[in-house]
């Protein structure tokens, strides 16, 4: 296609906005009352079927909840042990599931476990209800809970003077519920949806009793009248057991003559505009960004040398001018930044690969090895140099990368291995590692370090150490990361340290020799790898022992070196 002229092209698509303009303006006289009718009942449809898909979405979302929440069958059951310890851990599991359930759910204000046997009844719920809600709540559900009804489907329901969405499932004496408050249904009903629209809206029960309603004043259980609005649309919920119905305020249509002549001379003056923005885009754009593009062809040649130079009142392109001059200046700071930052990456790097190249390491290795082989405990030798050759082969597996947790928990456990050896029963060590976190991805090694640091300042052959790992997944700066906990008895973190792990605060060299240098490298190593920072936390436990915290994101930024 052959390239235009732009003041033609603009002069030709002028002249056909005025004709265009001219056929709107003839079009909306003639035919303005039937459009707005049309797009007041079209209006009122897409935004009732926009709240339809929304509460059909939300209730099948919290039917899975509640599917999930039955599938827990032996917690259940074990809520109608006769142990009071196994009821406790079940209420304890099912609580936490209950909670988790409506942190992922938005659309539910509550779950509920209740059980008339021990009269046992969990509940986690938002902010829609509140603790004198629950005085009638609990009741009423303990109620439904002893007249045995297996399952429901979602049922309308009024307690005390408010209205609720209610499913509930009896498995066993123990019932699971879902409950939704008129409040929820609307913010329901409402997501990405300007609260202050037109439109006035009723979610009704199939016999078109109210459940709730926009309008204040309309109440739960209150009939829908066909005549209550001038354009009032249904829309079918859950294959008719509710419906959501809705219509505008308002209805005004307008005299069209006085529109029709305000609009033609509105036309007229924007066409007068539109010339003279035509001028004006000519002398105070369009050169100027001929300038800016032949520039920018000049830079893609290789010259970046070049600057844009032309003449114009416009602030913004005199503005755009010195930026772009700014933007080429900076290119060639950030190709050097650039470098720089690769330099960084390259040390810190070596320095981690140095950090688990560790002498005493293989000093007391051999010393070990040394040792049983004076003793005469050649079985031992035996399985200690496999175990140790499994610890150098990991090692020296290069670059910084990630691993599974799975991966890295079982080289931690071989390296404690080796370690029984050394100090037999001078420590003890405890993992808990959900299934659920076993494939998180974290860096190799990482754990390697902590373990060494807590042999290296804390175990001692003549006291005795207990060391615990705890893995879960939790939220942290504004994403859900693996949350890694290793706390040990014994000696605490130097202050030093701490300030400077997790302050972010400088050290003088006569401190720097007090420890610490491997977990600093660690830190960079995580903000590196990750693009965040405070990553990792340490704390001193009272009476004694200390606390390292890890945060592990899920998206890697950097990683380098083969798996």
């Amino acid at each position: 296609m052959g390239k235009m002229n732009l003041n033609r092209m603009l002069s030709a698509i002028l002249a056909f906005l005025l004709v265009m303009q001219i056929v709107i303006v003839w079009v909306f006289g003639s035919f303005g009352t039937w459009i707005g009718r049309q797009q007041e009942e079209r209006s009122v449809d897409y935004i009732l079927k926009m709240y339809r898909t929304n509460l059909d979405k939300a209730l099948n979302k919290i039917e899975n909840d509640l599917q999930d929440i039955l599938s827990n069958q032996l917690t259940l059951e074990m809520l109608n042990n006769r142990s009071d310890l196994q009821r406790w851990h079940a209420s304890y599991d099912l609580t936490a599931l209950l909670k988790e359930k409506r942190l992922t759910t938005q659309d539910v204000d509550g779950y509920i476990i209740s059980d008339n046997v021990y009269e046992t009844f969990l509940m986690s719920r938002g902010s829609n209800i509140s603790y004198g809600d629950l005085d009638h709540i609990k009741p009423y559900f303990q109620n439904l809970d002893s007249q045995g009804i297996i399952s429901s489907g979602w049922t309308s329901a009024q307690i005390e003077d408010k209205g609720y969405l209610v499913k509930y499932y009896n498995y066993g004496g123990v019932m699971i519920a879902a409950i939704v408050s008129q409040t929820k249904i609307q913010q329901i009903l409402s997501y990405g949806q300007d609260t202050d629209t037109a439109i006035e809206f009723f979610v009704t029960n199939a016999d078109k009793e109210i459940i709730c309603a926009s309008n204040p004043t309309w109440k739960y259980g209150q009939g829908i009248l066909e005549n209550t609005a001038p354009v009032l649309r249904e829309q079918k919920v859950m294959d008719g057991a509710y419906y959501v119905m809705g219509s505008l305020k308002s209805s005004e249509l307008g005299i069209q003559t006085p529109y029709f002549f305000i609009i033609l001379f509105l036309l007229i003056i924007s066409v007068l505009l539109l010339i003279l923005l035509r001028y004006f885009m000519n002398k105070e754009v369009i050169r100027p960004v001929k300038v800016l593009s032949r520039t920018s062809e000049k830079i893609r040649q290789g010259s970046l040398d070049v600057r844009p130079d032309y003449i114009c009142r416009n602030r913004e392109m005199l503005e755009l001018k010195d930026t772009y001059i700014m933007m080429l200046d900076t290119i060639m700071e950030l190709k050097v930044q650039q470098y720089e930052k690769v330099i960084q990456v390259k040390d810190s790097e070596l320095k981690y690969m140095h950090m688990q190249l560790k002498p005493h390491f293989f000093l007391n290795a051999l010393s070990t090895i040394n040792s049983m082989a004076y003793r005469n405990k050649n079985e031992e030798i035996h399985e200690f140099i496999q175990v140790f050759s499994d610890n150098i082969r990991y090692m020296f597996r290069a670059g910084l990368h990630t691993v599974p947790l799975r991966e890295e928990i079982a080289h931690v456990s071989r390296y404690l291995e080796m370690q029984r050896l050394l100090y037999r029963d001078s420590f003890y060590s405890y993992f808990e590692v959900p299934e659920e976190t076993e494939d998180f991805q974290i860096p190799r090694m990482i754990l390697h370090t902590f373990m060494e640091n807590i042999f290296k300042h804390v175990i001692d052959i003549n006291s005795f150490t207990t060391i615990f790992l705890v893995c879960s997944i939790e939220p942290c700066q504004g994403e859900y990361m693996l949350k890694i906990e290793i706390q040990n008895t014994g000696k605490h973190f130097d202050e030093n340290v701490l300030k400077e792990i997790n302050e972010d605060s400088g050290t003088t060299p006569s401190e720097r020799k007090q420890g610490g240098i491997g977990l600093k490298h660690t830190k960079e190593i995580l903000s590196i790898m990750y693009g965040k920072e405070h990553l990792l936390f340490l704390e001193n436990e009272e009476p004694d022992g200390a606390k390292v915290t890890v945060w592990i994101p899920q998206k890697v930024i950097r990683e380098f070196g083969v798996k």
